[in-house]
């Protein structure tokens, strides 16, 4: 009997390893998200934005589950930062809003995952601080270091550079460490 419980709790703890550890084999699995990353850091304009929105509503669409989920999120962190170029400040809120909302329904229908965790601090860290969505940046910046150490974006070095600069400024500005 002892040996049949050994082999559940071992059983338990890797289940429980492998849904806390960011998978590389998922950003294997789903080759767009380089292509989405790199778009991220390029937008400069409204039309960027949304032409990197559309890009990753159709990898999303064409992805397997587990890339489908990050491909949905950059869609959403897209469609958030298109916010910056607009002219007509309520568009611009709404806009920003709307894609605040779908990253965190994301994040909170998969709450064991820092990847997601991660890619809302990309917008939201970037954001003023009146808007009020800064309640999450602890967590989500030391998300940033943990996805950084799994080494989850190394196939995109630009955009883990600024990811991670950017957690690190949020807990300097928070006054913790790293």
């Amino acid at each position: 009997m002892l040996l049949g419980q050994r082999g559940a709790a071992t059983a338990a703890l890797a289940a429980c390893v492998w849904l806390l550890t960011p998978h590389n084999a998922s950003a294997q699995a789903c080759p767009n998200l380089e292509d989405l990353r790199v778009r991220f850091l390029d937008h400069s304009t409204f039309k960027q934005a949304v032409e990197s929105e559309e890009a990753a509503r159709r990898s999303a669409k064409a992805g397997t589950p587990d890339c489908a989920v990050y491909c949905e999120a950059h869609q959403w962190i897209s469609h958030t930062r298109a916010a910056d170029f607009g002219w007509n400040m309520a568009e611009r809120y709404s806009r920003f809003k709307k894609g605040m909302a779908k990253m965190d329904s994301l994040v909170n229908s998969n709450p064991s995952d820092p990847v997601l965790q991660a890619l809302r601090l990309s917008v939201s860290g970037t954001a003023p601080r009146f808007l009020g969505e800064d309640t999450h940046w602890e967590s989500d910046a030391r998300a940033v270091v943990t996805v950084t150490a799994s080494n989850f974006w190394a196939a995109s070095p630009a955009f883990s550079e600024w990811m991670s600069e950017l957690a690190a400024d949020i807990l300097k500005q928070l006054g913790s460490a790293p």
